[in-house]
């Protein structure tokens, strides 16, 4: 039997680690990342993952339990030394860079032959060039969460499903001293989770159709931020909304410091009924404006090209992607089966709402630079929301990095 190592770094990086080789020599390592929340209950799944898969196919797996920050640094600097994994966790706006470098190998096949059928969106988020680089575990979304209780107290009795209504109902609640929406502006937060569903729902993209230039200097992005700028100015935002991060321990909403967000995990939300009750929350669809889209993605396990063992890594991929795995993974973590035909564990209210949601997820712009545009873009949607440039200004210096960006490439 193997031993789970806690290996104490600077990274706190850990690692279930094989007391010795199996049989035939054979050996997969995988770096996964914390998709299930509770340390412990992360430790005893991933435990019965190795020992479940060591038993069925007689091969050592070693998994490496990873933090998710500075992951894309470490990623690189172990495929550069040539002491990385076999298999990683990657997310779909990750994988056409890899791809870009020759980094991993397709898994199409590996799609072709599982029991269950994918829902097409996921599949698609993980193809690049007819090819798929991405064996889909889990699916996540987001959405619209509500403190009813605020509304309520500010006679609004209808809760917001537009920007129009978001706006309209702004002034009421701050002569409360409450910012209608929720806002994290750090340059640190991913803007998956902030400016990108709004921009999706203005009918707006980070590039154009071909992805040889920027679109963010368009009149759809524009209306975005100025949705965000126009909240900000009549007190709809949180005042450090420009700096904000968003903690899932310190939730404006859980607080009863703002009405609502726009793009909340269930984790957060749960968090919030804790906090507030299951009375006062209400999990509710995307926003609509010209679009009603939120983001959400399936979490994958990409195979890399370095792998020492392909045969043995594949045989890994087929056993992590059996529905008595991926179901238990998604009781553990929260999230949702990637599925055609999966039916989401609903045990109350927040499930419910959350699942209703997956027809409207988008998986983010599948472009190799990608992760580089969304750093050049958020210090510009930072300035916008500091009130030292105008939205317009704002996208148009960004698109001007991002089109020297895609023009080294």
């Amino acid at each position: 039997m193997r031993k789970m190592a806690v290996l104490i770094t600077a990274a706190l990086v850990v690692s279930l680690a094989a007391c010795g080789p199996g049989p035939g020599g054979d050996a997969v390592t995988m770096w996964m990342y914390p998709v299930v929340a509770d340390q412990a209950q992360s430790r005893a799944f991933w435990h019965r993952v190795e020992t479940g898969f060591e038993a069925e196919h007689g091969i050592e797996l070693d998994i490496e339990l990873q933090p998710w920050e500075t992951r894309e640094q470490r990623l690189g600097a172990a495929l550069m030394t040539g002491n990385g994994p076999d298999v990683v966790l990657l997310q779909p706006d990750m994988i056409p860079q890899f791809v870009s470098e020759k980094a991993v190998q397709p898994v199409g096949e590996l799609l072709l032959g599982a029991e269950r059928t994918y829902r097409p969106s996921a599949v698609a988020a993980l193809t690049v060039k007819d090819q798929a680089y991405g064996v889909p575990l889990y699916q996540t979304v987001t959405t619209t969460v509500y403190n009813r209780k605020l509304f309520a107290e500010a006679g609004i009795t209808e809760l917001p499903d537009t920007w129009d209504e978001v706006k309209a109902a702004a002034p009421k609640l701050a002569a409360r001293g409450i910012p209608v929406l929720d806002y994290a502006g750090s340059t640190e937060e991913t803007l998956n989770m902030t400016f990108y569903p709004l921009l999706w729902q203005a009918g707006g993209s980070v590039f154009n159709a071909e992805g040889t230039k920027s679109a963010v200097a368009s009149a759809e992005a524009a209306d975005a931020l100025r949705f965000l700028v126009d909240l900000k100015a009549m007190g709809g935002l949180p005042r450090d909304a420009a700096t904000k991060r968003s903690l899932l321990a310190d939730d404006a909403v859980a607080a009863g410091k703002a009405a609502m967000a726009h793009a909340m995990v269930a984790t957060t939300a749960r968090n919030v009924v804790n906090s507030i009750g299951a009375e006062n929350t209400v999990v509710g669809p995307p926003l609509r404006h010209r679009q009603q889209v939120t983001f959400g993605q399936p979490g994958a396990l990409s195979l890399l090209r370095t792998a020492k063992n392909t045969e043995a890594a594949k045989k890994f991929l087929s056993y992590m992607t059996t529905p008595k795995v991926i179901e238990d993974l998604c009781v553990q973590s929260g999230y949702f089966p990637p599925w055609v035909d999966a039916t989401p564990t609903v045990t109350d209210d927040v499930d419910r709402g959350f699942a209703q949601t997956l027809p409207f997820v988008r998986a983010g712009d599948a472009h190799p630079q990608a992760r580089k545009a969304m750093g050049l873009l958020a210090p510009h949607l930072q300035a916008a929301l500091l009130g030292q440039r105008s939205p317009e200004q704002a996208l148009a210096d960004a698109a001007k990095e991002v089109d020297a960006l895609l023009q080294k490439q």
